[in-house]
């Protein structure tokens, strides 16, 4: 092995840098509410994949979603057989990993200078990496949660064009800003060492591990998506549950992607974590049923007025606990007069 072929110190510390960025700029997105698919870690990929050696550059983006998983509270590596997206998410930043490894040397010679040329091919490599990546991540919540038919996988990927927008936006602008600037200064610079040639036999292991979360997205193997990579999913009417909650003066939305035998009563359990509200029932035993006392500290009976459910803008004839959602319902409790 030649000196060139060595692994330098600097190599070390720019993946560990790019992976720190990653689970800040992720974390600090998410927490702070950033649009729908607005994200740093495709940007992250393509650089550390041109300017850092192609056998460490996909420990960044693998690095970076966990790490930031982990701080954003969502556990990984077990749950149910929805939580399995994880699995696709990781492997479509190693498969974009891959592919900017193959063609580093090409896409390094024409974007080392900032000129119109250049720019308007960042703006493009932005988008072919969003379309390849939504469409496999995209496959995977159609592999995971619908019937396998042509009819199932047009709706889940037209029901994800509205957030697929934002996430080209999101990879065309980071592309020019962020990846095209860097690029340039360090081929100015010099920053880099290692020849932009790289031998196959190291981007073996490269491949091998993508091929290797590439099998395993289709596998058995259950990890926990975190809750943010559901936002494209819970936010369309098509694939999620619509539950709205309308008080005296007051008025509580979400939207949950409504999972296999899940009933109305799940559903605003699960609503009332996520959205931090108290609920407070009662189980009657001769109906075999529960009864809503209190929503966010609204009590039944106050002016006269109690809860009741509807979905669709229908009253069900069976309770809250019995009555199972299907995604794209509309769940309305109102606290209203109830006619006798």
């Amino acid at each position: 092995m030649n000196i060139s072929e060595k692994i330098e110190p600097r190599q070390i510390l720019l993946i560990i840098g790019f992976i720190i960025i990653g689970i800040i700029g992720r974390y600090a997105l998410v927490s702070y509410g950033a649009p729908p698919n607005f994200e740093i870690i495709m940007i992250l990929t393509f650089v550390a994949a041109i300017l850092t050696r192609p056998s460490l550059a996909i420990l960044v983006p693998l690095g970076a979603m966990i790490g930031s998983d982990i701080a954003l509270g969502n556990p990984i590596f077990v749950g149910a057989q929805a939580n399995r997206i994880v699995l696709f998410t990781y492997s479509g930043f190693a498969l974009l990993s891959l592919f900017t490894m193959f063609q580093r040397t090409r896409l390094k010679r024409h974007l080392s200078t900032i000129q119109l040329k250049s720019v308007g091919m960042a703006a493009g490599l932005g988008i072919g990496f969003v379309l390849l990546y939504d469409l496999w991540t995209n496959l995977g919540w159609w592999y995971l949660m619908y019937p396998h038919t042509l009819e199932t996988l047009g709706a889940v990927y037209l029901a994800g064009i509205p957030f697929m927008i934002i996430h080209l936006i999101s990879g065309a602008a980071t592309f020019v800003v962020i990846g095209l600037p860097l690029i340039v200064y360090s081929s100015q610079l010099q920053l880099t060492t290692i020849p932009i040639s790289t031998r196959h036999i190291y981007k073996l292991p490269v491949a091998a591990l993508t091929v290797l979360l590439v099998l395993l997205s289709f596998t058995g193997t259950s990890a926990v998506v975190p809750n943010q990579s559901d936002i494209w999913l819970e936010h369309s009417q098509e694939t999620s549950v619509t539950l709205i909650i309308q008080g005296d003066d007051w008025t509580l939305k979400d939207n949950l992607v409504a999972y296999e035998d899940d009933t109305v009563f799940d559903l605003l359990q699960r609503s009332s974590q996520r959205l931090d509200f108290d609920i407070e029932y009662t189980y009657y035993e001769d109906f075999d049923s529960i009864l809503i006392d209190s929503i966010h500290g609204t009590e039944n009976g106050a002016n006269g007025k109690y809860w009741q459910y509807y979905i669709n803008d229908q009253i069900p004839m069976v309770g809250a606990d019995a009555y199972i959602v299907s995604n794209g319902d509309i769940v309305e409790w109102r606290f209203e007069i109830i006619p006798y």
